[in-house]
C-alpha cells in the first residue's frame, strides 16, 4: 500500500460571509492548478467549528465555536514525493500567487504549510449510502463479506478530530506504537470511520508564501503583483521540528460520536491504559480541533488504498 506525503496548509481567517465565497469559489481554482503535476493524488479541505474541550480542561472551548471572529482551515493536499510538492508550487508559483493573494484581505495569520510522512493509516474509501450493495456485492463474491469498510460519507457529511501532540526526543517509536494501538480501540467505537498518523518532517517555505528577503519586500510593495523574486528562504528539511510534532487525523460519523468515542480513553478501563502510555510519551497535547471536510478530491484514498 503505497502512503503518500501530506501538505497541510493553515491559515486563520475572518469568520464571515465573504471568507466562505472565497473558499467556495478560489479554492477549485487551486486544486486545478495543483492538478498539472502528475505527482498531486488528491486533496481534503476543511473549516474547524469547534473543539473537543476534554472536560474543562480547554472550558473556553466548545464543539460548537462557529460564532467566533475568525476561523482556522486546514487545506489537505496528498503527494506522491515531498520532492513532487515543492516543483509543483515552483513551476506554478505565479498561478498560485495570484489566485492565493485575492484572499489576503481575510487572512489573519498565515499561510503556513508543514509536511507530513503517514506512519500509519487504516481510510476507508468515500461512499454514498446508494454504493453500500455494490461494495457488499464485490467483497461477498470475493468471499470477504465481512471485510466491507465502514460508509465514510463525503463533502462535510462526516467529521474529522484533529489530534495535536509534542513527542519527546527519543519517544518517537513508542508514540507511534501506542497511538496505533489506541486507534485499533477506537474501531470498537460506534461511528468510527478511520485514521491516519502524521509525523511532521518539514515546512515548505514556498507553500507558506515564506520567501526571501527580495520577494518579502516586492509582496510588501505592490499592489498584489506577482514578485518576481519567488525562492523560498528555507528548504522543506530544515523546518523540521525539535522535538517531533504529530497529528492523529481521525475520521468519525458525526461530533458525538467523536467526542464519545474519544472519551472511551478517560472512561474506559482499557483504553485508558493504553492511552497512559501515549500520554507518558509526551511534551505536549492531545489538543483535540473538529473539522468540517467541505471540500475533497477522493482519489487518493484511492492511491492510499492501492496494492
Amino acid at each position: 500500500m503505497p502512503k503518500p506525503y501530506v501538505a497541510i496548509n493553515e491559515v486563520e481567517m475572518l469568520n464571515n460571509d465573504t471568507t466562505m465565497q472565497m473558499f467556495q469559489q478560489v479554492g477549485p481554482k487551486v486544486c486545478q492548478v495543483t492538478a498539472r503535476h502528475p505527482g498531486f493524488v488528491g486533496f481534503q479541505n476543511h473549516v474547524q467549528f469547534g473543539i473537543i474541550p476534554m472536560g474543562t480542561r480547554w472550558g473556553g472551548g466548545s464543539m460548537d465555536m462557529t460564532k467566533m471572529d475568525t476561523m482556522n482551515v486546514y487545506q489537505y493536499t496528498m503527494w506522491k514525493s515531498i520532492k513532487d510538492h515543492e516543483d509543483m508550487h515552483r513551476e506554478n508559483f505565479s498561478s498560485i500567487f495570484r489566485l492565493c493573494s485575492s484572499c489576503l484581505s481575510q487572512v489573519v495569520y498565515g499561510p503556513w504549510e508543514p509536511l507530513y510522512e503517514i506512519v500509519d493509516a487504516s481510510m476507508p474509501l468515500n461512499t454514498e449510502m446508494a454504493d453500500f450493495t455494490t461494495m457488499f456485492g464485490k467483497k461477498f463474491a470475493a468471499g470477504d463479506p465481512a471485510g466491507v469498510p465502514p460508509i465514510s460519507m463525503p463533502y462535510g457529511q462526516r467529521t474529522i478530530a484533529l489530534s495535536e501532540h509534542t513527542v519527546k526526543k527519543d519517544k518517537e517509536k513508542e508514540f507511534e506504537s501506542t497511538i496505533v494501538e489506541v486507534m485499533k480501540d477506537f474501531e470498537k467505537a460506534p461511528g468510527f470511520l478511520g485514521y491516519m498518523i502524521l509525523k511532521e518532517v518539514g515546512v515548505s517555505a514556498v507553500g507558506s508564501f515564506q520567501l526571501k528577503s527580495k520577494g518579502i519586500h516586492e509582496t510588501l510593495e505592490s499592489g498584489g503583483e506577482v514578485p518576481t523574486q519567488q525562492e523560498g528562504s528555507f528548504k522543506p528539511e530544515e523546518a523540521r521540528p525539535t522535538p517531533p510534532e504529530y497529528k492523529v487525523h481521525m475520521e468519525w460519523a458525526s461530533p458525538n460520536d467523536a467526542m464519545f468515542g474519544i472519551g472511551r480513553v478517560l472512561f474506559a478501563h482499557p483504553a485508558r491504559e493504553i492511552h497512559d502510555k501515549v500520554l507518558d510519551t509526551l511534551i505536549r497535547g492531545p489538543y483535540i480541533r473538529l473539522l468540517n471536510p467541505m471540500m475533497e478530491g477522493t482519489t487518493w484514498r484511492e492511491y492510499l488504498n492501492s496494492p
